[in-house]
């Protein structure tokens, strides 16, 4: 789990994480290309949506499993286009995002993104397991008394089957933790999000249901993006 030095920077794997948005990261640019030119920061890595996103736990899954003893610098996008821009203009090194999942197939928006953007060198591709939970602001809720769920259109189709048995309006956003954040905020018994446990926990949800996706094993093919 990430271990909190101080606010926004932690301790991840022996690696130090600094968690930023990109407006503020673009406004201090000229202090941390010194930073990289010290050395102090090794890279810039872009992804979907606020803390806890899948493409957040993505980040964390690619860093640990091929870094140890680095600083990193990870940047959350508002959605795909804007990540794209910001590696097209050389403004971030790296950039993780979902390209495929093994039920709902190929994620087209970033499909297209890359046909169009033909000078990105795909650096890895890897494979995340999803799990995907019921959350919510309020404990113990009676799933019929909810009305409206929130969360990114691929959880929402992942789960489906789950979904389909309540009469539940559903409330797409740019990404899950998003979702949550949402929810936290507004603190209804009629609302609810789907998403991960570690998001549940970053935004102080209930769980009130897991393992809601369509199939068992389901996982999500993500890239590691960078410019030629």
């Amino acid at each position: 789990m990430l271990k909190i030095i101080k606010k926004n920077i932690y301790n991840y794997k022996q690696n130090i994480i600094v968690n930023d948005k990109i407006n503020n990261f673009i406004k201090k640019k000229k202090k941390i290309q010194n930073n990289f030119l010290e050395k102090k920061y090794y890279k810039s890595i872009a992804f979907l949506g606020p803390i806890g996103s899948y493409s957040h736990l993505a980040t964390l899954f690619y860093i640990k499993k091929n870094f140890s003893k680095k600083t990193f610098i990870n940047i959350s996008c508002h959605n795909f286009t804007e990540i794209f821009f910001y590696i097209k203009n050389e403004l971030i090194n790296l950039a993780i995002v979902p390209i495929y999942n093994n039920y709902t197939g190929l994620i087209k928006e970033v499909s297209f993104l890359l046909k169009k953007n033909s000078f990105l060198l795909i650096k890895k591709n890897f494979v995340l397991p999803i799990h995907h939970c019921l959350v919510s602001s309020k404990k113990n809720i009676v799933l019929n008394k909810i009305e409206k769920i929130f969360s990114h259109e691929e959880p929402l189709k992942q789960c489906s089957i789950f979904i389909k048995k309540y009469p539940w309006k559903l409330k797409y956003c740019s990404s899950s933790s998003l979702a949550m954040k949402l929810i936290k905020l507004k603190q209804s018994k009629k609302l609810a999000a789907i998403g991960n446990k570690i998001a549940a926990k970053i935004h102080h949800l209930y769980i009130l249901k897991n393992k809601i996706s369509n199939i068992v094993n389901n996982e999500t093919n993500f890239l590691v993006l960078e410019k030629f």
